[in-house]
């Protein structure tokens, strides 16, 4: 009998350990599957804000799929103000600077990569330290962070922003980083070829603006009729979502008087009219007179060109095919050196089809 309890006992033992090894290898499972949700969620929240300090990064994460602990992480780069605005320290180039901003922005503040290249190769910062009235000017800005940056370096930077709701993020951000008035102008107006303090519908509903018979939300303005404090605009950054032309237009006389020295404009090959958009750099081309033109994109820390008669041509029809925007740089210092800007040869781009 004792013989027959004691296998029994060992039989029972083998059982329980199989069914103990049994659950055991069901939860792994289970364990790897969670582990592998969580980790994709980490890879795809990193792509999207990796222009941040990993510290805030982290808070972003947990603030986003865990708000109750929200306030369990703390880093000195990012101080909370008053909801929902949040402060984050720009550091991904120098000098840094604090960018205020609405937790729902956050996937906005994504580096661009061939811009800083681009400003390093201009010596924009040993530029504004040379001489304090350099002036900077940055139209359709979001969030500022450009002229913000341009602050940072020591220059003079006109901020035009059509979006009322973007104001009291600016504002906040130029407060933060302890700009004075006088270093950093912000306007809310938008600056278009119409005479100057027309009231225009922002954003506008029928692709193009036009002026209301009653006030409306924002007044226009020319780049003309401003009184800059120097002789020379060093650097003129657009990003007017298909209204480049316009603002090219308002400032008719800067272009032709030379007093533009650079400029950066967004391409948007498929917005508003495409006709015009097809325009832009045989316009900035001729019209402008510019020396050398690049091309640039955001995601890569390089800058294609000069672009020859041809590129300019086929520029529009190779990007529309592709739905993919850019940044345009043109030269139009006529002292402006090739060897200034490290480039790449544009048909050695792979970002689009030749």
């Amino acid at each position: 009998m004792k013989t027959i309890s004691s296998t029994r006992t060992i039989h029972r033992c083998r059982q329980r350990r199989i069914y103990y090894m049994l659950t055991y290898f069901r939860w792994s499972k289970i364990r790897w599957l969670v582990l592998g949700i969580l980790f994709t969620i980490f890879l795809v929240q990193f792509i999207q804000t990796r222009s941040v300090t990993y510290p805030v990064y982290f808070r972003m994460l947990f603030g986003t799929y865990f708000p109750n602990i929200f306030g369990v992480f703390s880093d000195e780069s990012e101080t909370t103000t008053i909801a929902p605005e949040i402060v984050i320290d720009m550091n991904d180039r120098t000098p840094s600077y604090k960018l205020v901003l609405r937790a729902d922005d956050r996937t906005y503040i994504d580096p661009d990569r061939a811009q800083a290249q681009l400003l390093e190769n201009l010596k924009l910062y040993e530029t504004c330290q040379h001489d304090p009235l350099t002036t900077v000017v940055h139209i359709g800005p979001f969030l500022g962070d450009f002229g913000l940056y341009a602050a940072a370096c020591g220059c003079i930077v006109y901020i035009f922003e059509p979006q009322p709701t973007l104001i009291p993020l600016i504002n906040s951000s130029i407060r933060h980083n302890e700009f004075s008035t006088y270093r950093v102008r912000l306007f809310n107006k938008v600056v278009n070829d119409l005479p100057s303090n027309t009231s225009v519908q922002y954003p506008p509903g029928d692709g193009s603006p036009s002026a209301l018979d009653d006030p409306a939300t924002v007044t226009t303005i020319q780049l003309d009729d401003i009184d800059w404090p120097s002789q020379s605009i060093y650097l003129l950054k657009i990003d007017a979502e298909g209204f480049e032309m316009n603002v090219f237009h308002s400032a008719k006389n800067l272009f032709a008087q030379k007093r533009v020295r650079h400029l950066i404009f967004k391409y948007h090959p498929w917005l508003i009219d495409r006709g015009t958009q097809k325009e832009l750099l045989p316009y900035v081309s001729k019209e402008f007179k510019a020396k050398f033109i690049y091309c640039l994109y955001r995601t890569e820390n390089i800058i294609y060109g000069p672009l020859r008669p041809r590129d300019i041509q086929l520029f529009y029809d190779q990007h529309v095919n592709v739905d993919l925007p850019a940044d345009v740089y043109a030269a139009l210092d006529e002292n402006a050196k090739r060897a200034t800007i490290k480039s790449q040869r544009y048909n050695t781009n792979k970002n689009v089809a030749f």
